[in-house]
């Protein structure tokens, strides 16, 4: 049953009694006005009965052989399969207390005898109505659950909500059982409605990228102003026909779905309009905190680039260096299939792996040529340096680990713990990787950078005992793809550039 369902054709009645002659009276007149009707004379068999038929509505006689009326009944409702069902109790008890006690057990209408046929089934058509509203309204509250639910799964990446803003159309063609429809967007700046998503059309709808004035979809709107008080409204385009419905969150207009009516097997029903209300309603504010979070952590990446960028102007040699390395280590991170959730963690492990060195001297920075044992130790000191550094931060707890662990070798070699294999943490390995790769295909100040081609025969030479294998083998495979070419270190790429690897 749909939420816009009905009473059934032809509904079914269990009639629970133990007199023949009450049930066959019942059964007559039940069936010459169209229901269903199912007989059993014990209490028992009306319980069984009940379960296995799940009948759309119940009459039970309070005085049974082998079980009392209103003990069943509370039977009937404690139990999932037949809770919902109404039921109708019949008795010739005709006293307050005992309705009360048969209401107590749970029974929705109680009837006294001698009764009008006429008035039971009114009453009977009565709780089918009420069931029937009563269902209707859990499976509509199910059905905006769903569709909250898969909007919120949906925008996951603040840095991905508009390219995936289909999924909310999608919701919404679903759930008012619609083919084709199209989602906008408004430019803030251009002031303008943008059409971000479209389905079920094949080439005759409205094209990606079109736009439209606000009062070409609001036409109802008085003013231009995307800042203006909107109350959310279906509009209503009869001669396409068509509805639209304004995305709009803190009385500020987000966007708007537009539903293409055609092909429908119903009419677009209040129950509909109310789905799309709750959908465009939540839809804005899902995407209007996206917004706002990704403005939040764009200012806080834009930190994080900041710090870095102080860590690489403490030399000259390796200004960009922090940026090259995450741009090397997303690219391996990408070819792996590395899922989203941790990208964003390995962008600024990969920014910050050297954040460390704002604890070591300049004058082991900044020496003119190769270090010497002991300045070697120092300077192996910044990892730690770098994780302590960034502990008291609870948003970069899952960053710490590849700054930490960014010099580990694959033969437990490395420092500062010594891990081997697969013991290092996956971000480590991908920034030692990029680390040894920018290092290598930079200048420095004691040597020229040497080619792409002999820094990737190095990787090769040290695979296994330094380096990860197979991402060594990844970066190859980028090689031969061309992302990682010949010219990639001669160029620094923007924070923007690298967050479209995590989107």
């Amino acid at each position: 049953m749909s939420a816009t369902s009905s009473i059934p054709e032809r509904p079914s009645v269990l009639v629970v009694d133990d007199s023949n002659l009450l049930r066959g009276i019942l059964r007559e007149e039940l069936e010459a006005e169209g229901f269903e009707v199912h007989l059993a004379e014990t209490g028992e068999r009306g319980l069984e009965m009940a379960r296995d038929l799940r009948p759309d509505v119940i009459v039970l006689d309070v005085v049974l052989p082998d079980l009392d009326g209103c003990d069943l009944c509370r039977r009937l409702k404690r139990e999932e399969a037949t809770g919902d069902i109404p039921v109708l109790m019949l008795s010739s008890r005709n006293e307050l207390k005992d309705k009360m006690a048969g209401f107590d057990a749970g029974a929705d209408d109680y009837l006294t005898k001698p009764f009008f046929t006429k008035e039971l089934l009114a009453r009977l058509r009565t709780n089918l109505k009420t069931r029937d509203a009563l269902v209707s309204s859990r499976r509509l509250g199910q059905l905006y659950l769903e569709m909250l639910f898969g909007i919120g799964s949906a925008i996951t990446s603040p840095f991905k909500v508009e390219d995936e803003v289909e999924i909310i159309l999608r919701q919404a063609l679903v759930a008012v059982k619609a083919l084709r429809g199209s989602i906008l967007l408004l430019d803030q700046e251009g002031g303008h409605l943008e059409v971000r998503g479209v389905h079920g059309y094949d080439g005759s709808g409205p094209a990606l990228g079109a736009r439209f004035r606000i009062s070409d979809k609001l036409p109802m709107l008085a003013s231009g102003d995307p800042d203006a008080p909107l109350a959310i409204r279906v509009y209503e385009d009869t001669e396409r026909p068509s509805v639209f419905v304004p995305m709009v969150a803190k009385e500020r207009l987000i966007g708007g779905i537009e539903i293409d009516l055609l092909g429908r097997d119903r009419r677009f029903s209040a129950n509909d309009q109310k789905i799309l209300y709750a959908l465009a309603s939540q839809a804005a504010i899902f995407i209007e905190n996206a917004r706002l979070e990704r403005d939040v952590r764009s200012m806080f990446l834009s930190i994080i680039v900041s710090m870095a960028g102080a860590v690489d102007a403490k030399d000259a040699y390796t200004h960009g260096h922090s940026l090259r390395v995450a741009r090397v280590g997303l690219l391996v991170a990408q070819h792996l299939g590395l899922a989203r959730e941790r990208m964003e963690p390995l962008l600024l492990a990969a920014i910050l792996h050297d954040v460390g060195k704002i604890a070591i001297p300049d004058d082991i920075l900044k020496t003119p040529h190769r270090l010497d044992a002991g300045q070697i130790e120092v300077m192996k000191s910044h990892p730690l340096a770098g994780a302590r550094l960034l502990a008291h931060i609870p948003a970069l707890a899952d960053v710490i680990p590849g700054i930490r662990h960014h010099h580990e070798h694959w033969d437990g070699t490395g420092y500062p713990d010594g891990l081997k294999g697969e013991e290092i943490p996956l971000a480590g390995r991908l920034i030692l990787i990029g680390d040894a790769f920018d290092a290598m295909t930079t200048d420095r100040v004691y040597r020229k950078a040497m080619s792409v081609t002999a820094a990737l025969a190095e990787l090769h030479a040290h695979a296994g005992i330094q380096f990860d294998p197979a991402l060594v083998e990844c970066v190859a495979e980028e090689h031969a793809q061309g992302r990682i070419h010949e010219e990639i270190s001669m160029s620094t790429p923007s924070l923007d550039e690298l967050i479209e690897h995590i989107r």
